[in-house]
């Protein structure tokens, strides 16, 4: 197990706020590096940081960012809030969160209808598809530990809160910065239950993958399923579906979505924009067949895998559909 590790010194602040843009110089040269102000302070010009460079040393694009380990300009940094629940724990990163656990007593069932997306980038268009069928609804996002841990770090939450509809996040395992914070995915539900009419749960930016077929946080949608069912919730899919992505195994409907219904121990609903899928035999799942709402998908720079609508129209067009037929269910 290897981190690799830079010191070097600020010499431009290219953008503030919760998640800061930096420009560090460092023996190796400058780096374009991000700073959660919330986790280790504001920054600013000339300050002297220790930077982790890891993704951008291994070239991945999926996490591919250099980030402020340490601000020494900025110490010491003081804890004075409540709660004592560790996430990161035992890692030199570990960081402490008020859980909601810690506050209240949970429902132990819940009744909502919920949305198990694969992927980060299901998140924008499934949320305009519930409120394009009743804007009224509030939607809630639970986010998973199975691709990035920090929320500050998705543009589609932000674009999210922006948007002015009713909006809350729970960060659930290790992932924080939520709304609200979790212990696990069960309390998460719970949570959110109480407070949304239509939950959509799934991972931050940044899915992990290999080629083999049990290799990816993706198929925490099949874990998903067991959860909304044993707790008593709807479990409603977002299938991945493909039209550019050159490998074959995620042409179509990726054998990510398929094996994630495999390992399923409850069955669930799986939500297609086309009836060209309606002979397709998911059992014991249930196909369904819902049309897309009509909305303006090009104003919302949507992306997946760095293509946009017009190249994974399906793509989008289906989450948006499952966002609706979410929100046609409730009672």
């Amino acid at each position: 197990m290897e981190i690799g590790l830079r010191k070097g010194k600020i010499i431009e602040v290219t953008e503030s706020g919760l998640v800061a843009k930096i420009m560090v110089e460092t023996d190796i040269g400058i780096r374009e590096t991000l700073s959660y102000t919330s986790l280790t302070g504001p920054v600013k010009q000339g300050d002297t940081v220790v930077i982790n460079t890891t993704a951008v040393d291994l070239n991945l694009g999926s996490g591919g960012a250099d980030f402020v380990l340490i601000n020494l300009d900025n110490l010491p940094l003081i804890i004075k809030k409540s709660g004592h629940i560790m996430k990161l724990r035992y890692t030199p990163l570990q960081l402490k969160v008020w859980a909601e656990e810690e506050k209240q007593e949970l429902p132990l069932e819940i009744k909502n209808p919920v949305i198990l997306a694969e992927l980060h980038s299901m998140l924008l268009p499934a949320a305009l598809g519930v409120w394009a069928y009743n804007p009224k609804l509030t939607v809630g996002y639970i986010m998973t530990d199975g691709g990035a841990l920090p929320i500050d770090y998705s543009q589609n939450v932000k674009r999210l809160k922006e948007i002015g509809y009713s909006f809350l996040t729970f960060t659930s395992g290790h992932a924080f910065g939520g709304d609200r914070e979790a212990v696990t995915f069960y309390s998460a539900l719970s949570l959110a239950s109480r407070e949304c009419d239509v939950i959509i749960a799934g991972m931050g930016p940044g899915v992990v993958g290999t080629s083999s077929i049990y290799g990816t946080t993706a198929i925490e949608v099949g874990t998903g399923i067991n959860a909304v069912s044993a707790l008593g919730g709807r479990p409603i899919v977002i299938p991945r579906i493909m039209q550019a992505d050159k490998r074959e195994r995620h042409a179509g409907l990726s054998h990510h979505t398929l094996t994630s219904l495999k390992i399923a121990l409850a069955p669930s609903e799986v939500v297609f924009s086309d009836r060209k899928w309606v002979a397709l035999d998911l059992a014991p799942h249930k196909v369904v067949i819902c049309r897309f709402p009509h909305l303006d998908y090009g104003a919302f720079s949507l992306k997946t895998m760095k293509r946009g609508y017009g190249e994974e129209t399906e793509f989008f067009q289906t989450a948006a559909a499952a966002g609706s037929f979410a929100a046609s269910v409730l009672v």
